[in-house]
């Protein structure tokens, strides 16, 4: 590695990683690489954000596996730099990255979240996960919460059932999000990522997993199942693709599991909606909108969001609602409520622009499925 000395107090340039060592390697062998090499990034660092922000500058350049996994492999750099720096869980506000970034900056918050939790008091969780109320942006906000599922699995061993009542103790506007984190950490166990182990017996088909779980998780359960256990073989582009992943499921598990298979479509949430609109079904092409990787198009101005929610069109009836309901909210959430006074009043018809806003303004609320 090639590395530049920031003094530990992330002031000056951070180190720069040389990776060629790890690219072309078989998956297997390149998650480890990458984590070493990302890990001696981090090591010592008063401040490792800078650090962590070039690790995303470089993975956005690199592209392919790296871009593809960096989350996953931050996840592990955040929890062994939580656990070698002393964070806890007074301190985490001051570690968790200032970014709205889902991939390696999410990855390193999840860690760092992680790594606090023998700092957790099950006996009250809600306390713990109050610190994620100083997060300065709503996905930050939501990106702490979903740390906090991580955390509560790694008390109980990766065992959710106690898990997930921790997450339901926070309340229904946080308790989907945490147990997103919760399955999160479930399908490492399954793949056997993050040091994440799996408990003897457990179920590794989400088809019966799903089925077992409470209502207001199916949809949490779900949108993990396909990112972090894909099918081998098997690529989303097509409607017909969806179909196939979700084939004799009906009802919330249906939906669901359409909208696991459409997370692991194209990364252009554009082409993912004309994906969805090839659905024969309104339920199922309300799912697939939701599974749309809008968090991709972070950073984009304001006329690239109004093109996409502008798809919406391709749709009739109350699916056409539900998309611009569904897109005005997370386009809210990445853009931290901003896209309700910018974007919504430029579409272009006065129904367009109603639920546009209607979505906005539940930005507040429990995401559910989101990245």
């Amino acid at each position: 590695l090639v590395l530049r000395d920031d003094g530990g107090e992330g002031g000056a340039a951070p180190a720069t990683p040389d990776t060629d060592r790890c690219r072309g390697l078989a998956d297997d062998d390149a998650r480890p690489c990458y984590t070493r090499a990302f890990l001696e990034m981090v090591a010592g660092r008063n401040d490792p954000r800078p650090a962590v922000e070039a690790i995303a500058d470089s993975a956005r350049r690199e592209g392919g596996f790296l871009l593809s996994n960096c989350h996953g492999v931050m996840h592990t750099v955040g929890r062994t730099y939580a656990r070698q720096a002393g964070v806890t869980l007074a301190t985490l506000m001051d570690y968790l990255p200032r970014s709205n970034d889902p991939g390696c900056p999410a990855g390193f918050a999840h860690g760092l979240v992680t790594g606090v939790a023998p700092d957790v008091d099950p006996r009250r969780p809600r306390e713990a996960a109050a610190v994620c109320a100083r997060a300065e942006t709503r996905y930050r906000r939501y990106s702490c919460v979903h740390g906090f599922g991580h955390a509560f699995m790694r008390i109980y061993g990766d065992r959710l059932r106690p898990a997930l009542r921790l997450c339901s103790a926070l309340g229904p506007g946080a308790a989907p999000d945490c147990a997103q984190g919760a399955y999160h950490d479930y399908w490492f166990a399954v793949v056997g990522a993050d040091d994440a182990r799996l408990p003897e017996e457990a179920v590794t088909d989400p088809r019966r997993l799903c089925a077992s779980q409470p209502a207001v998780f199916v949809r949490p359960c779900w949108y993990r199942a396909f990112v972090d256990n894909r099918p081998r073989d098997f690529e989303v582009v097509s409607p017909e693709h969806v179909d196939a992943l979700c084939r004799g499921l009906g009802g919330l598990q249906r939906e669901a599991c359409v909208t696991a298979a459409s997370v692991i479509g194209p990364p252009d949430p554009a082409v993912q909606l004309r994906i969805c609109a090839g659905l024969l079904e309104p339920s199922d092409a309300a799912s697939c909108i939701r599974g749309t990787k809008v968090q991709n198009l972070l950073g984009s101005s304001t006329a690239t969001y109004v093109g996409l929610i502008g798809r919406c069109e391709l749709f009739a009836g109350a699916t056409r609602a539900a998309c611009y309901l569904w897109l005005g909210k997370v386009l809210a959430v990445v853009t931290d409520g901003d896209f309700a006074g910018a974007g919504c009043p430029q579409l272009e018809s006065a129904d367009a622009r109603r639920h546009c806003r209607a979505g906005a303004r539940t930005m507040d609320e429990a995401l559910v499925t989101f990245s």
